[in-house]
C-alpha cells in the first residue's frame, strides 16, 4: 500500500507540470498569483481540518506534512491556473466548471484517493467540502479580478 501511495503522490505532484508548455508562459505567470493565493488558504485549511479532524491525509513522499503537499503543488496549483485560462473572463463559465471540477473530486476522486489510503475524510462529509471547495472558487475569482484591476491600473500608469 506505500508504494501505491508514494506512485499517486508522485504522480499528483509531477504530471500537471507537464501540461505547463500548453498554458503559456504569459498565462502562467497572470495566474500564478491566484494559484498562490488559494494554496495558502488551502493550506491554512488543511491545518485546521488536521486539529478539527475533519480529514486526514497520509502522503506518500511527504509523510510528516500535514497537509498533501503533493496535491497542493501539483494537480490543484496547475488545474486552478487551466480553469483560470479557460473561463476567466465569463463568470458563468468559471463557477460551472468549478462545480463540475469541484463535484468529481468531492466525491469520485477522493473516494479513489481513500481506497489507496491516501487521504480520508473523518469529521466532514464529502458534501461539506464540496460547498468549502466552490465557495473557494468563487472567492479566488473575486481575488483575480482584484489582481487584474491592479495590474491594468499600474500599466496605464507607467504609460
Amino acid at each position: 500500500m506505500i508504494n501505491k501511495r508514494k506512485a499517486l503522490s508522485f504522480c499528483t505532484l509531477f504530471i500537471p507540470w507537464l501540461t505547463i508548455p500548453l498554458i503559456g508562459k504569459n498565462t502562467f505567470i497572470r495566474f500564478m498569483p491566484v494559484a498562490t493565493f488559494v494554496g495558502y488558504i488551502f493550506g491554512f485549511l488543511s491545518e485546521t481540518a488536521d486539529n478539527k479532524k475533519w480529514w486526514k491525509v497520509k502522503n506518500g513522499l511527504f509523510p510528516n506534512y500535514r497537509l498533501d503537499v503533493s496535491y497542493l503543488l501539483g494537480l490543484y496549483l496547475i488545474t486552478t491556473i487551466w480553469v483560470f485560462k479557460l473561463t476567466f473572463g465569463n463568470f458563468f463559465k468559471y463557477l460551472t466548471l468549478n462545480i463540475i471540477i469541484d463535484a468529481i473530486f468531492s466525491f469520485s476522486i477522493v473516494k479513489f484517493f481513500t481506497k489507496v489510503g491516501v487521504f480520508e475524510f473523518r469529521k466532514m462529509r464529502p458534501k461539506h467540502f464540496y460547498i468549502l471547495s466552490v465557495s473557494m472558487a468563487i472567492i479566488i475569482y473575486w481575488y483575480q479580478l482584484i489582481v487584474e484591476r491592479v495590474i491594468s491600473k499600474e500599466a496605464k500608469q507607467n504609460q
